[in-house]
């Protein structure tokens, strides 16, 4: 069987499939680091209590996914972002919290190594999932700082 036209397109089409899926996840943003919790803290359908966290960030069809693990408990979940933007210059690795009837919300994650700063939600309504067990409670000024680190 001798190659023809409709032979030759279809191999320069699988090559190109081919190396299209080697590189995607190349190409895939990601970021990892740690932060701590100083207050009881909503991020999205997640309920953080105070303490010691891991994340990693990655990048896919459906957006960016922020994984968090509690050191304390080993319990794990993960929020997707509502959208995300360019940060700010000089803006640190950060959470922006915001207070909404006495509770806190996680509203913006900054990851300027990433150069992004995802948006979420405030989930105010709802079943929340706590990812690490209640501890005693601190002052509501408490916010969260991060312990930056990739």
């Amino acid at each position: 069987m001798k190659p023809n036209g409709k032979f030759a397109f279809r191999i320069a089409v699988l090559a190109f499939s081919a190396l299209s899926l080697l590189r995607a996840p190349a190409s895939a943003e990601s970021a990892r680091g740690n932060f701590t919790v100083t207050a009881e803290t909503h991020w999205a359908r997640l309920l953080l209590s105070p303490g010691e966290y891991e994340f990693s960030m990655s990048r896919d069809r459906s957006g960016y996914m922020v994984m968090l693990r509690s050191r304390d408990t080993g319990w794990s979940g993960m929020v997707l972002a509502e959208a995300a933007s360019d940060a700010r210059p000089g803006e640190g690795t950060k959470l922006e919290l915001v207070n909404f009837e006495g509770a806190l919300y996680v509203r913006r994650f900054c990851l300027p190594d990433s150069g992004l700063a995802l948006v979420y939600p405030l989930a105010t309504e709802g079943k929340f999932v706590r990812l690490a067990r209640t501890r005693t409670r601190t002052s509501p000024a408490a916010i969260a700082s991060p312990a930056g680190g990739r």
